[in-house]
């Protein structure tokens, strides 16, 4: 059972994620509101090389370009394995795109996918406020990543009541064997904390690997441990047990037809293989829409209507009343 100091850094830490995914949604956003910004003629800019793949370095080269210089090789490599869904360590469009588009404006989103692109040649350069944007959005994701970095730490000093076992089971009260907005919202007000629900949204967002909209004991324990292995610790940490799962749960929250399954293999595979341990391969659905545009009509249209039967009903009330 964790400690009372541990809860609270606990729910610092998952405070931190919720900032450092609000500020660089924001950045997203401010990034696609440019009339001018199109993401393919973004790609073509970093992607110096032309192999339609993006490299660390290739971003590190990008920010250099424009000023910055405070991000090393390591760090940007574990940003890009952030993002990488299959495994080869470098990002291609469709990954480029989560980490530049919006998650929550549905249309905006869709307005910049329509924008038509212009070529960019090896040496040419975007226009100066689609450069600083697209430089916003990549810092904002390394002092995150920083950010998160420290806390995991300072959670992992505290090695008599702390382990990641006992981390997910203080946040999932009721055994569920997973983590939704409701038993995050619980926790976090439990330790002084009052969020909107977008927010605790968010939060599952950065956990979530597998598109379910909530956190189950794998997604919470990978995205706990450091990216970089620690030094060894003074005293040895309690090995991390996976919680008690309740029989109203499922026997796995990936389905059989889910995409985290069939390419789990490859990207353990590939984390053993790698010389530095960085964030597994993720789906990112910290990236994707809540809704799709579509089901997001849909659901406003059926509300309305709702509300429209709401009122003739009121009103059919009032005149037979009369």
């Amino acid at each position: 059972m964790l400690g009372y100091e541990s809860e609270r850094r606990i729910a610092s830490f998952l405070i931190a994620v919720g900032q450092g995914e609000r500020d660089t949604e924001f950045a997203r956003s401010r990034l696609c509101m440019i009339p001018d910004f199109a993401p393919n003629s973004a790609f073509q800019r970093i992607d110096r090389d032309g192999c339609t793949q993006v490299s660390n370095m290739e971003l590190n080269n990008f920010l250099r370009d424009n000023g910055v210089y405070h991000v090393s090789d390591s760090e940007m490599q574990t940003l890009v394995e952030f993002f990488d869904t299959n495994g080869n360590r470098r990002l291609d469009f469709q990954e480029v795109l989560q980490t530049m588009l919006p998650c929550e404006d549905n249309g905006l989103r869709n307005r910049t996918l329509d924008r038509p692109a212009r070529y960019v040649g090896r040496f040419d350069r975007l226009p100066t406020d689609i450069e600083l944007g697209i430089v916003s959005v990549l810092e904002k994701e390394i002092q995150m990543q920083r950010r998160l970095e420290s806390l995991k730490r300072e959670l992992e000093s505290r090695p008599y009541d702390y382990n990641i076992g006992s981390a997910f089971r203080a946040i999932d009260r009721y055994n569920m064997g997973r983590i939704d907005s409701m038993q995050l919202g619980t926790f976090l007000r439990a330790n002084g904390h009052y969020l909107p629900e977008m927010e605790l949204i968010a939060i599952i967002r950065r956990f979530d690997t597998d598109g379910d909209a909530v956190i189950s004991y794998g997604e919470f324990s990978d995205f706990m441990r450091p990216a970089f292995p620690s030094p060894t610790p003074a005293y040895p940490a309690r090995p991390s047990t996976p919680p008690r799962r309740s029989t109203m749960a499922n026997s796995s929250p990936l389905k059989t037809s889910s995409p985290a399954r069939a390419s789990s293999a490859n990207r353990t595979a590939g984390r053993t293989s790698s010389p530095m341990r960085a964030s597994p391969s993720r789906t990112s659905p910290s990236r994707k829409p809540i809704l799709g545009l579509y089901d997001e009509d849909a659901l406003i249209h059926g509300l309305k209507d709702l509300c429209n039967n709401e009122q003739e009903l009121e009103q059919a009330k009032i005149r037979l009343g009369t």
